[in-house]
């Protein structure tokens, strides 16, 4: 993205949302570049109408009427800079900072959810998130208010020192023009470590969120590998700060260099200024103002060209950033709603495969599915089942073939729409740091307060232990909480119940009892096939015994459906579905070895 493009939209981005802001720092700056050239005037009549009282030639009145003057002024000058100081950090840099990430929330949720499987892109956004943390774009806005508003005080400034005499500018500015090419260098390599170090920061940060959570720490302890963790997370970190070290020291270096130069300028401009007087070329109120003039011309031009260095290093930042926000866009197109109720699902040909990835997870997969039909998706793990699911909601865009709902390509539906029909329980179930009513209604927030709904659900997938004495009744579930904590079949059973009270006409289950015993695996899956009635069902899973009482049993296996028929058919065949069967079923034969 092209500088001036991302430069254009920082501005429009400020004077846009942050407009009152912006404009305030905009005139702070103003008087902030001029104060050395006010500053230097008001000094220059104050020391002349002191040597003037001193020599017997001027009034005390004189005298005290400049003091007067600067005293006001500085007042003035120092309530704006502290109104002007408030304004900036909490408008422009806090408020941006609030924005901006609103944005990168935003384009998260326009992302498809296949980029989120992209290295790449993911990449991307840790770029855009680290530009946002280090306040890159506020820091851009601020340089370039910098910029403009010192090009008139610098003007005035040196205009007012060449009056005095015309070396006195040239030697200022000189001094100061090694930080245009010490910050441009030292900006140029932040930005390459930046993104040099974004995927070992990714590491550091992930490896860092293991001893944060509790089942990994419980795991990581009793099988006693916390060790190895931590010293990996201590070599990514080591790795990482060490870059940065070594960047952070020649940045030292450089600014000692930079003022050293400017400090021996300075000595410079005083002995000039010093032999200027004594050969009366100066008065001594013009010296006096001179030296306070140099300094802060210096001060100026200094941070001037420092901003200039800068810029491009925060430039390249910000189009990181716009980069990501960008990429989030999508073409609008006109979608169609879906009406009515699900009568088919079909899916033809359907292939997939993974971002950064040779093998197809999904190949030429093709499936009827009518109204009503309980279907049972089955096959060994990895076989790609739940990929096949996430292809059918439209999570993920098949890379050939199509999905249709009630004969319309999915790729033309609105997908809110048809997720107004779909109840689903994935395998990452959870339980929310919510009351218990919540948790359930989670999926028809608007009916929460039916208790006698919620408890029904409750009772279907044998959750009434939980009802006794009300004592969770309100209160936060989950130990951070201090509420109750639920086992995985606990948690499962109420993920399920979710979906219970959805009540919704298509219902895909990924795994549904993956966390639960036999008996009350076998209890749960009695209670949802009656339920199951009457709707549309898909229920995804490795074991087969369900399969006796489904319609149909589509059979998986390395990305294809290699089997479609019902219990008997598919055992008479003797094919992949009548080898899995069989040999799950013999760990619950009566041999005599269990």
């Amino acid at each position: 993205m092209k500088s001036t493009k991302v430069i254009w939209r920082i501005f429009r981005f400020f004077f846009c949302k942050l407009s009152m802001e912006s404009i305030f720092a905009s005139l702070a700056y103003i008087l902030e570049n001029m104060h050395p050239t006010i500053i230097t005037i008001l000094s220059a009549a104050l020391f002349e109408a002191a040597d003037r009282y001193l020599a017997r030639n001027g009034e005390a009145a004189d005298l005290w009427g400049y003091a007067a003057l600067i005293i006001i002024y500085f007042v003035l000058y120092n309530i704006l800079r502290t109104v002007s100081s408030v304004c900036i950090n909490a408008g422009i840099y806090e408020k941006a900072m609030h924005w901006l990430n609103n944005d990168i929330v935003a384009a998260a949720s326009r992302f498809p959810l296949i980029q989120y499987e992209n290295d790449e892109m993911l990449t991307c956004k840790r770029r855009a998130m680290e530009c946002v943390k280090n306040d890159r774009i506020p820091g851009i806005f601020m340089l370039l208010i910098v910029l403009i508003t010192s090009i008139a005080g610098i003007f005035s400034l040196l205009v007012t020192l060449g009056i005095y005499h015309p070396l006195l500018p040239i030697i200022a500015v000189a001094s100061v023009l090694q930080f245009i090419f010490s910050n441009w260098v030292l900006e140029k390599e932040s930005y390459r470590l930046e993104t040099s170090m974004v995927q070992r920061r990714r590491k550091r940060d992930y490896i860092w969120s293991l001893f944060t959570n509790l089942e990994s720490v419980r795991e990581m302890h009793v099988m006693g590998f916390a060790g190895y963790l931590a010293d990996q997370w201590k070599s990514e970190r080591d790795e990482v700060n060490e870059k940065q070290w070594r960047l952070d020291r020649k940045r030292s270096r450089y600014y000692m260099l930079c003022d050293a130069v400017r400090t021996i300028g300075y000595l410079t401009g005083v002995i000039f200024c010093v032999l200027l007087l004594q050969k009366s070329m100066i008065s001594v109120g013009v010296f006096g103002a001179c030296l306070v003039a140099f300094a802060s011309v210096q001060n100026v031009v200094g941070n001037f060209f420092g901003s200039i260095g800068k810029l491009p290093g925060f430039v390249r930042l910000a189009a990181d950033y716009y980069s990501y926000i960008d990429r989030s866009i999508q073409k609008k197109e006109t979608l169609q709603e879906l009406q009515g109720s699900i009568r088919t699902i079909e899916l033809k040909n359907i292939c997939f495969k993974y971002p950064n990835s040779e093998k197809e997870a999904v190949k030429a997969a093709s499936l009827k599915i009518h109204q009503g039909e309980v279907v049972s998706l089955v096959g060994v793990n990895g076989s790609g089942k739940t990929t096949l699911i996430k292809l059918l909601l439209g999570i993920y865009v098949p890379e050939q073939g199509t999905v249709f709902y009630n004969d319309m390509d999915l790729k033309t539906l609105n997908k809110e729409s048809l997720y107004q029909h779909t109840g689903l329980l994935t395998q990452d179930f959870a339980l929310y740091h919510l009351s218990l009513d919540e948790n359930i209604a989670l999926t028809d927030i608007d009916h929460v307060y039916e208790k006698a709904r919620v408890r029904e659900v409750l009772k279907k997938v044998h959750m009434d232990a939980i009802l006794d004495g009300e004592e969770n009744d309100g209160k936060i579930l989950g130990r951070d909480f201090g509420g109750a904590e639920f086992s995985e079949g606990q948690k499962q059973r109420l993920a399920l119940g979710r979906v219970l009270f959805a009540d919704r006409e298509l219902v895909i289950l990924d795994e549904p009892t993956s966390a639960l015993d036999p008996i009350q695996e076998n209890e749960i899956l009695e209670e949802f096939l009656k339920i199951a009635k009457g709707r549309t069902t898909i229920i995804i899973s490795h074991r087969v015994g369900l399969c006796r009482f489904v319609d149909r049993i589509a059979v998986m296996k390395e990305g294809s459906i290699v089997e479609c028929g019902n219990h008997d058919q598919l055992m008479a065949k003797k094919g992949e579905y009548s080898n899995l069967y069989c040999v799950q079923s013999k760990w619950y034969a009566e041999t005599g070895s269990l």
